[in-house]
């Protein structure tokens, strides 16, 4: 294909339905897409395109930014993948369609992705439950909820203000969890999809502490400082319940 052009109508569709407008996290990028084009392809090549308001040079030094929003479905008996990503420092909007290139203008079938997963749905991908962990201010306000699909064996942090389903890499998030046990298993942590076998195994309080945690070195950070960890009442001494001190 030669570049810039304009997205194909195939394409435009699969992103809006990926980036939904009625939802705030997702608005800024749904507008983009409307306003831009393809100004070339990534360092990945075909299918890894990079989209843009204007003529404008591609650094493929750079890496690839965080995922913003993530789907499946089937074109033509084919599995379709596609990510969308950040912007990055050049104001650019990296897109990935993986497994099936060019689209076809065919019938699709079969979509799901994370962007309109909100609390107490299934999972998007399998339809199966899905763990949740609220995280609350101290007016009890929920601000995000992590949630856990075994089944998928993915994880992501639910934004109660804005909508956005954030993913949360497994490795990472798997070696803060187990240090809230003071756990350094290095089979465990090579094998992060032991974590889905364990998903009961941790309380609520280290699933948030292991959050923050993994938050405080992730590149992409949330809002943390209003969250509120309970913090275990200490049982009373003899003395204490006595005395009443």
């Amino acid at each position: 294909m030669t570049y810039p052009r304009k997205l194909t109508t195939a394409e435009k569709e699969l992103l809006f339905w990926l980036l939904p407008e009625n939802i705030p996290a997702y608005t800024t990028y749904n507008n983009f897409v409307q306003s831009s084009q393809i100004v070339g392809e990534g360092r990945w090549g075909e299918g890894n395109l990079i989209l843009d308001k204007k003529i404008s040079s591609i650094d493929l030094t750079l890496g690839m930014p965080p995922v913003v929003a993530f789907g499946e479905c089937q074109v033509n008996n084919a599995q379709l993948t596609i990510s969308v990503h950040e912007l990055n420092i050049d104001d650019q909007l990296e897109v990935q369609f993986s497994g099936v290139f060019p689209i076809p203008d065919a019938e699709i079938k079969n979509k799901w992705c994370y962007s309109y997963w909100k609390p107490e749905d299934p999972c998007p991908a399998t339809g199966a439950p899905v763990k949740e962990i609220r995280l609350t201010d101290e007016s009890n306000k929920v601000l995000y909820v992590l949630s856990i699909s075994p089944k998928k064996k993915v994880l992501w942090l639910h934004h109660s203000t804005s909508g956005f389903n954030q993913l949360i890499p497994v490795t990472a998030f798997y070696d803060e969890l187990l240090r809230t046990k003071h756990i350094r298993d290095a089979k465990l942590i090579s094998h992060p999809a032991t974590f889905f076998e364990k998903v009961n195994d941790f309380s609520d309080g280290q699933y948030i502490k292991a959050l923050l945690e993994y938050n405080k070195k992730a590149s992409r950070k949330f809002d943390a400082s209003d969250i509120v960890i309970e913090v275990p009442k200490k049982k009373k001494g003899i003395l204490q319940k006595l005395f009443g001190t």
